[in-house]
């Protein structure tokens, strides 16, 4: 288990809250038996409470074993009473427990495991980038390994390309009892006895474990060296600055977490647990001085992470693959265990930054469109992040906006065109500002990607950038602040409509 120091993280005071909890205190019930509570609690998905949230409170289990555990007892009565010839009206019933609000309520504010914490970097520490990258399967097996009496064979799975950091898997050729014995191994390049003084040595259960212990080793490397005056390649906790369209203010990458979660997932792009989502945000004005939060970026390694290996399992299980809820693993895949908001996280997401643009005083929220993401991040899917940004995004942002009658609306702001680019030419320690008309390079060779930055935008000219948004009305403003929002479930009629602003 690795943990960061409290100072690089701040734990913001907005929350969302919990549908589940407040539909149950208002139900009327004051008390019952564990059978009379299911009946209740699934009865309140009527009223829009997420049958998500229901599963992973672990509230019906509860009541359920308390619930078995009274019916077998009346079971053993009534058939003890049949051995001793009782008539019925002789036979003592075994009364049901009486369960009373209080005890399901404390039961479900003890660590929910849905609750969402909303935090940001507030330090400029840098820290090694360490970034691990699946290696492709062999097409043939290498050479069988002898170890503690087991053969084995043994795969590079995982490799950090910057410090050579290395994650092996080892399989038993031979199948035993309980199936093939597998873990995984660490290991780094020789010469490199700064990352690894001593010999390492070491089994994992997981290759997270292996990875976290990589990272670890890194970090403490960086530190010994920082004592010494020396910084070499790093990064900072804010590393994602570059990719923020110019001429916004305030930015800051927003890490909605789900701390109480039994499970534990590290993505790959910060240092924080349990990060169901990331939002990256800046704050800009419209030319009629209207102040709107930007979300620059939406995502979700986790969940990203965990539909990409639902998807690869059942594309090698496709007599399967119609059964929604069929996932099966195979040896050489590492699932990230599952979270209740796999279908859910940009709904909270959303949410989340709503809640805090109504406490922050801005007039709305607004998001760049997919063309954008897609000349941003070239390597990437490009139609999917235009279906992400142009379609997904703006559906689930109407969705939640007729809660109040509210509908999406058009906004500019200022910033720069974009008819140059900066990139890093292949195995060269330098950066270049190319155009994208001509396809030449302008300007000179730079040493760093800041100073190219500074050139680019130099070239560059201001543009107004239109985009969609969600404006907010006074009244829709005022609720929110007030009244919140649930992180699962339905958010209800909250006001009449309230018209087009």
């Amino acid at each position: 288990m690795r943990t960061q120091p409290l100072e690089q993280y701040d734990i913001s005071p907005i929350k969302l809250w919990s549908l589940l909890q407040r539909q149950l205190a208002d139900s009327g019930q004051t008390k019952g038996s564990p059978q009379q509570w299911i009946g209740t609690i699934s009865n309140l998905q009527k009223k829009g409470v997420s049958g998500v949230e229901i599963e992973w409170s672990g509230i019906m289990p509860m009541l359920g074993e308390d619930a078995e555990s009274d019916r077998v007892f009346d079971a053993l009565v009534a058939l003890a009473a049949d051995l001793e010839g009782k008539p019925e009206h002789e036979r003592v019933e075994h009364p049901q427990p009486v369960l009373h609000i209080e005890e399901l309520l404390d039961f479900l504010n003890d660590k929910p495991p849905c609750e969402l914490v909303l935090q940001r970097h507030i330090t400029d520490e840098y820290v090694p980038l360490v970034r691990y990258a699946k290696q492709q399967r062999p097409a043939t097996l290498p050479p069988v390994l002898v170890r503690n009496g087991r053969r084995e064979v043994r795969l590079l799975h995982f490799m950090d390309r910057t410090f050579g950091l290395c994650i092996w898997l080892h399989v038993d050729v031979d199948a035993g009892l309980f199936g093939r014995h597998r873990y995984w191994s660490f290991s780094v390049p020789r010469g490199r006895k700064k990352l690894a003084p001593q010999p390492v040595g070491r089994s994992f259960v997981s290759a997270q474990e292996a990875m976290a212990y990589g990272r670890a080793l890194v970090e403490r490397m960086a530190r010994r060296l920082a004592a010494q005056g020396f910084v070499g390649q790093t990064r900072s906790l804010n590393r994602f600055t570059r990719f923020a369209l110019p001429g916004g203010e305030h930015y800051t990458e927003w890490l909605i977490t789900a701390p109480n979660l039994s499970v534990e997932y590290w993505g790959e792009h910060f240092e924080l647990a349990n990060i169901v989502a990331h939002v990256r945000t800046t704050e800009r004005m419209t030319p009629q001085g209207v102040r709107l939060l930007v979300l620059e970026e939406i995502q979700s390694d986790w969940n990203q992470a965990l539909r990409k290996a639902i998807q690869e399992a059942r594309k090698r299980h496709p007599v399967d693959a119609a059964d929604p809820d069929f996932i099966e693993w195979d040896e050489d895949l590492e699932p990230p265990p599952l979270n209740p908001y796999l279908n859910h996280w940009l709904e909270a997401a959303l949410r989340m930054m709503l809640l805090l643009a109504a406490n922050q005083g801005f007039a709305g929220i607004a998001w760049l469109p997919g063309t954008l993401h897609a000349e941003r991040f070239p390597w990437a899917n490009a139609e999917g992040l235009k279906a992400f940004y142009d379609r997904i995004v703006p559906a689930a942002v109407e969705k939640l906006a007729k809660s109040w009658g509210m509908r999406l609306d058009a906004a500019q702001f200022s910033t720069l065109s974009r008819h140059f680019r900066v990139r890093k030419p292949t195995e060269k320690a330098i950066w270049q500002v190319l155009s994208l008309d001509s396809g030449k390079i302008v300007g000179e060779e730079f040493a760093n990607y800041d100073a190219a930055e500074a050139f680019r935008r130099s070239m560059e000219d201001a543009v107004l950038e239109r985009v969609t948004a969600l404006y907010l009305s006074d009244e829709m403003r005022d609720d929110i602040r007030e009244h919140g929002l649930p992180y699962l479930g339905a958010v209800g009629k909250r006001l009449g409509p309230a018209g087009h602003l």
